[in-house]
């Protein structure tokens, strides 16, 4: 696939699109997982959700990226 030709642009918006949906689903299990929470610990729990599933897709993307390598 040629570098900025149509099918490169189009799978980078599938990409972002993609990202897009998993990054609002995750927003919404760690806002149901800390709605009962105290103040103090609902603000710990988003951050640490966050950074959590953050780090999750990243691994999870450096996985993929050495899955596509095996012949």
């Amino acid at each position: 696939m040629e570098f900025l030709s149509a099918p490169w642009w189009s799978a980078l918006l599938a990409i972002i699109l993609i990202d897009l949906v998993l990054a609002g689903d995750n927003a919404i299990v760690i806002a149901l997982a800390a709605r009962s929470l105290p103040p103090a610990l609902q603000k710990k729990a988003i951050i640490w959700g966050t950074v959590g599933a953050i780090g999750v897709r990243a691994v999870m993307t450096v996985g993929v990226v050495w899955l596509l390598q095996i012949p």
